[in-house]
C-alpha cells in the first residue's frame, strides 16, 4: 500500500508518489522530491501550485518569511497538468 499524503493546495488526500515534496531550507522552500531532502516536508499536487499560492498555503505551512524558490516554482509548474487544482 502506498503512503497517503494531503496536498497543501487542494487539501485532497492522494498517493505520496503523485505529489511533489516541498522542504524549507532557511527562508527558501525547495522541491525535495528527488533526491529526497531531509527536513520538514509538505506535499503538493503540481497542478495545485497556483491554488496553494493564492491561499498562502506555503507560507502558512512553513512559517513567516518562507518563499518558494523560483527554480522550484518553474519546475513544478512545468510538471503540472495545468489548471489550478480541485476545490
Amino acid at each position: 500500500m502506498t503512503p497517503q499524503r494531503t496536498c497543501i493546495g487542494c487539501r485532497a488526500v492522494d498517493d505520496q508518489d503523485a505529489l511533489v515534496r516541498l522542504v524549507r531550507r532557511d527562508t527558501t522552500v525547495l522541491d525535495g522530491t528527488a533526491p529526497r531532502l531531509p527536513g520538514r516536508g509538505a506535499y503538493l499536487h503540481a497542478r495545485c501550485l497556483e491554488l496553494a499560492e493564492r491561499r498562502h498555503a506555503i507560507r502558512r505551512t512553513f512559517g513567516p518569511g518562507a518563499e518558494l524558490d523560483p527554480a522550484a516554482r518553474e519546475a513544478i509548474a512545468r510538471s503540472g497538468s495545468g489548471g489550478a487544482g480541485a476545490l
